[in-house]
């Protein structure tokens, strides 16, 4: 505590005291071993360098976020220990948009809201990196854990040309390009020269990242979403298959594909029954069925978008009908469509009341992310088991405590058989542990899709943050037997990332202790 009172004297003197926070009431955390001790909010880059020696000089770790709504997988929650939050939310600029190459350059607390208001305000055709997390998420946080959307741009840190970041001992890291002059190309190439050292800063703690330059893809001049409601459950394996031979021939006019299981699918468009609400109960899958049957709904919805010159779009989309439009009803929704129907109901409010409405409204939000526009439409997913939540305060209830949410992130190869598998798996899993099973697959490549699994749970109710941790663990250990393990892990779950003869988390822990050896920055992260 001595050393914690001269650090706070001294970043005081750095930061000024209305950046330094000793109240840490909002981060209390249940673990006893792991807390907040202080809160530094820095509204100025150059000022993180200087934060960094006071914590060498007193000892003291800390952890850095960017908005710290790191939704489901801990948030702002230090991975290890008690820390000292580094909040970079205060770095909020907008450095450079390249409206020629179609780059953006921004600081770690820019959001998606933030750089589409800015897009639009210059009148720029460029869509910004979404995610379903909504506007108010980092773009330069969410990168860094290897998000991903379903616009052109689905891999998030594939999309990062470059960054800045500060070491542990106060130093400054600069891509070997940007250093001999070429900040420009250093902006629009990726892999630099030499060594490539930023990947270094994804999902790793060897430094604060103050600075990212990310490649942002052209609004196409014509988008148009499909989706395709499954009638059997049997068909899904083969429209797996359809798909990956749909992304290999069709690759860059189709951004990422979702494949929604019943249950996601339920959460998005059917009211949850007020007799199994919260605490304790779930929906069975008879019931589910019923739920299912009553909304003209099926076992799975497959939900994408075609993007290109609007004759290059239609034909690819005309290919995409002919695989996948006998197994279902397929269903398209253009954006010139979108601004129709949106601007009938400005015009005449009561139609936001008809029940046909609603779906469209759940179809448009959709649209709206794959156009580039943030939207929290994923988030709402909260709202299905909670009730009286509004729209515009999930993030308030996850932080104030009131909504509970885990997310299991396995990376599941594009083969009818192993889908299958994993589908059947998750679903005996979270049944067994009293969680409705809500899987959404999401198309990296051809080869390769990333499930998200949501496990929701009422954390005021005793004993169901702790179900739903068994839960996940069950998940992950499953997953494994399997072959199929996380792109991604929350702040609890690092433990499980061991392995005997892992060459690759030893060599990362050799340079740790290289360039921090004192465990400063997020001790425990990745096992690191």
């Amino acid at each position: 505590m001595e050393a914690l009172a001269r650090a706070l004297s001294d970043w005081t003197q750095l930061l000024g005291p209305a950046a330094v926070d000793g109240d840490t009431t909002a981060f209390r955390s249940p673990d006893p071993t792991r807390g907040v001790l202080a809160v530094l909010r820095p509204t100025d880059a150059r000022q993180v360098p200087g934060i960094l020696r006071v914590a060498r000089e007193h000892g003291l770790p800390l952890h850095p976020v960017s908005t710290g709504r790191n939704w489901g997988y801990g948030g702002a929650a230090p991975p290890g220990g008690h820390c000292v939050l580094l909040d970079l939310s205060g770095l909020a600029r907008i450095l450079d948009i390249d409206a020629t190459l179609g780059t953006a350059t921004i600081e770690p607390g820019v959001t998606q809201g933030q750089l589409h208001a800015e897009l639009e305000r210059r009148g720029l055709a460029l869509m910004v990196p979404t995610t379903g997390a909504g506007p108010s998420v980092s773009l330069v946080g969410n990168a860094l854990e290897r998000g991903y959307g379903i616009t052109p741009h689905e891999d998030h840190f594939g999309a990062v040309n470059a960054l800045e970041a500060v070491l542990p001992d106060g130093t400054v890291y600069r891509s070997r390009l940007a250093a001999l002059g070429g900040d420009r190309v250093d902006r629009c190439y990726k892999w630099g020269v030499g060594p490539y050292l930023d990947g270094l800063f994804s999902q790793g703690n060897f430094g604060v990242v103050t600075r990212m330059t990310i490649a942002l893809a052209r609004r196409p001049a014509h988008l148009e979403a499909f989706y395709l409601i499954l009638r059997d459950a049997a068909d899904l394996g083969p429209v797996v298959d359809d798909l990956r031979e749909l992304q290999a021939t069709c690759r860059g006019a189709l951004g990422g594909i979702n494949v929604l299981n019943g249950y996601r699918v339920a959460s998005l468009a059917c009211p949850y029954p007020e007799d199994l609400r919260y605490p304790g109960g779930f929906l069975p899958p008879e019931r589910l069925r019923e739920l299912l049957r009553q909304e003209g709904l099926g076992p799975h919805l497959v939900a994408g978008c075609v993007y290109g010159l609007p004759g290059p779009a239609r034909a690819v989309l005309r290919e995409v009908r002919r695989r996948l439009g006998s197994r279902g009803r397929f269903i398209t929704m253009t954006r010139e469509r979108t601004r129709r129907i949106a601007w009938m109901v400005e015009r005449w409010p009561r139609l936001r009341h008809l029940p046909a409405l609603a779906k469209f409204d759940r179809m448009m939000r959709g649209v709206r992310v794959m156009d580039g526009i943030p939207d929290d439409v994923a988030l709402q997913l909260l709202r299905w088991k909670s009730g009286g939540v509004a729209d515009d305060d999930i993030a308030g209830a996850m932080q104030r405590g009131e909504l509970g949410l885990l997310w299991y992130s396995p990376l599941v190869p594009m083969v009818s058989s192993v889908v299958e598998a994993f589908q059947e798996a998750v679903g005996a899993v979270c049944l067994a542990h009293g969680f409705e099973p809500l899987i959404t697959m999401t198309s990296l490549s051809e080869r390769c899709m990333d499930s998200s699994v949501a496990l929701l749970f009422d954390p005021r109710a005793e004993g169901q943050a702790e179900r739903a941790r068994r839960c996940y663990e069950a998940l992950f250990d499953e997953g494994r037997r399997l072959g199929l393990l996380p792109y991604r892990v929350g702040v609890d779950a690092f433990h499980k990332l061991e392995a005997a003869d892992d060459g690759g988390l030893d060599l990362a822990r050799r340079i740790k202790g290289l360039l921090d050896p004192q465990g400063l920055v997020s001790p425990g992260r990745y096992n690191l």
